[in-house]
């Protein structure tokens, strides 16, 4: 039921209420960041010196972004440098001097004999909350409406094109249609083995997620080594990714191993016992999905501690109570009643005390009251929602799908992640109106937990059916429409797709909140490409190590 997958299933009586837990597979991280090695004096002065270095580049690239957005000659170059440093994971350092560059650019008309540059511009454009209109791919047609037939050998145009139509709109079908027109282009590109090496990299690395859907840290670092190997890199921007990069992963294993002995000092394997997923180090990581800039490391942390405690309702949820007994549970959530918890069981009252003794300790470092008062809003939300979960398996139901993902959607706690990684004492402008706008329910947010909701059925339906008597969405799909699994999930994955461009539009068409935190909720989107695409990740937590290692473990060479 929550996004991070199914739990271990409990056979369990209801008679007797005994209970029988498989134990999950184990993770790899947890002790081995916590026994990971602190710098000595000299790998400290080492550091000192990248970092000297780094801002030294960091000056150096700030003078080049405001010489383009200056002299307004060079724009198309100075768009190239601006997705390279975007897409290398440096962008947070010139958030100003891209605002201006990006200004300047869209008062500026796009060139229409070039593709490449049109629709690069469109993407940054879109990136950066502005509607530029899809129109401007009109003069690339044919007098059929079809794309024109020159653009089929053109792969850097082909490329580009594929970026910016995943940033389409609900009714952009010419957008929609260049998603068609340029994969299959560049698959077909892609198996006749005859581009170079550098640019099938390039290909290969698009057609497996496009940058819109990408977690940003991994793609930073993958991207690395695309861009060292493009000919036109800017060697001075590699250098700096580089630099960055090995900084920020410095302090974002020393966060993981922080947080893990906070795991470990809970003890929470021994109170709760074999049904729960012990899972740290990769809820650390989702956490890394939503923020990875220094000045959120505090709210990395929160999110991270919340994150984990979900797991835990999660798992007690759908793997040990007995549904009398997750009826009361139920009952002392929405009171939010501590005591009451206890009275049902030891289990109970640990996960409900662990939920509430941390976010009064978030209010305490200074996290947003209101926002807290929202986040407990939305689990109580979660919380009936997940034991309309458990009477559907115990009544042997399965619902129709749009019921289905009425309930699901919720129990995926996307909501409830959300409003936590909007109460950083660090967004001094969160208000009232950023936070009723959270408590309502909003369209993106419901866009994000529909697509994790999908990819997580889709990747673990089987292992679903096997292990949990909880429908999935594929179940509710092929029994609604008499269809067969393969059918099932293909038109899913095309509701999938559906709800991406409705969160394009949503971003674009938000004027109450800041954009930081509308990128946070597509960041919740994000996730799932790297840890449900093809599987389910958290469950299944051997099949993520390598992107874990690629953040948190692998060296740049610099």
């Amino acid at each position: 039921m929550f996004f991070l997958g199914k739990g271990n299933i409990m056979v369990m009586g209801q008679e007797n209420h005994q209970r029988r837990a498989v134990h999950p597979e184990d993770s790899k991280w947890t002790e081995y960041f916590i026994n990971a090695p602190v710098l000595s004096c000299s790998c400290q002065t080492l550091e000192e010196s990248i970092k000297e270095r780094r801002d030294k580049l960091v000056t150096e690239v700030r003078c080049m972004i405001q010489g383009y957005t200056s002299s307004k000659i060079h724009l198309s170059h100075g768009m190239k440098i601006v997705d390279a440093i975007e897409r290398l994971g440096v962008g947070y350092h010139f958030h100003e001097e891209i605002g201006m560059f990006m200004r300047v650019l869209n008062d500026t008309p796009a060139r229409e004999n070039d593709m490449a540059e049109a629709a690069l511009r469109f993407r940054l454009l879109r990136q950066h909350h502005y509607n530029a209109p899809s129109d401007v791919f009109g003069c690339f047609l044919d007098k059929n409406g079809d794309f024109k037939e020159t653009l089929r050998y053109d792969v850097d145009a082909l490329l580009s094109l594929y970026e910016a139509a995943h940033l389409g709109k609900c009714d952009e079908e010419l957008l929609k249609n260049a998603v068609v027109f340029t994969t299959g282009c560049l698959s077909a590109m892609a198996d006749t083995g005859q581009l170079p090496q550098p640019l099938l990299e390039k290909v290969e690395h698009a057609l497996t997620s496009p940058t819109q859907r990408r977690m940003k840290r991994l793609e930073a670092k993958l991207y690395i080594s695309i861009y060292e190997n493009d000919e036109d890199s800017n060697q001075d921007i590699l250098e700096l990714a580089k630099l960055d990069f090995h900084i920020l992963q410095q302090m974002h294993r020393d966060e993981a191993r922080r947080f893990s002995l906070w795991y470990k000092e809970l003890n929470v394997g021994s109170t709760l016992g074999p049904y729960i997923r012990e899972r740290p180090v990769e809820c650390y990581f989702w956490s890394l999905c939503v923020f990875y800039e220094p000045q959120y490391a505090k709210a990395r942390m929160m999110f991270a501690k919340l994150t984990k405690i979900f797991s835990l309702f999660d798992d007690t949820f759908d793997s040990y109570g007995t549904l009398e007994e997750l009826h009361l549970f139920n009952n002392a959530v929405q009171s939010w009643d501590e005591g009451g918890a206890k009275q049902i069981g030891e289990n109970f009252g640990y996960v409900m005390s662990l939920l509430c003794k941390t976010l009064n300790e978030f209010v305490a470092d200074g996290a947003s009251p209101l926002g807290i008062d929202c986040t407990k809003k939305t689990i109580k939300e979660a919380s009936r929602c997940m034991l309309q979960e458990i009477i559907w398996r115990e009544e042997g139901q399965v619902p129709l799908l749009r019921d289905h993902l009425e309930f699901s959607t919720i129990t995926t706690l996307y909501w409830a992640m959300a409003c936590i990684s909007f109460v950083d004492p660090m967004d001094t402008n969160n208000g009232v109106a950023v936070f009723r706008w959270a408590i309502s329910s909003p369209k993106i947010i419901e866009n994000s937990a529909m697509i994790t909701r999908l990819m997580d059925d889709i990747a673990g339906h089987e292992y679903e059916k096997e292990r949990s008597g909880i429908p999935t969405t594929v179940e509710c799909y092929m029994k609604e429409h008499g269809v067969t699994i393969q059918d099932a999930k293909k038109a899913l994955w095309c509701l999938v797709e559906d709800e991406w461009r409705s969160i394009n539009q949503e971003f674009l068409s938000n004027t109450t909140v800041p954009v930081p935190l509308l990128t946070r909720v597509i960041n919740l989107a994000r996730a799932m490409e790297t840890m449900y695409k093809t599987i389910i990740g958290y469950t299944h937590c051997s099949s993520i190590i390598n992107p874990i290692s690629n953040v948190l473990d692998k060296c740049v060479s610099h």
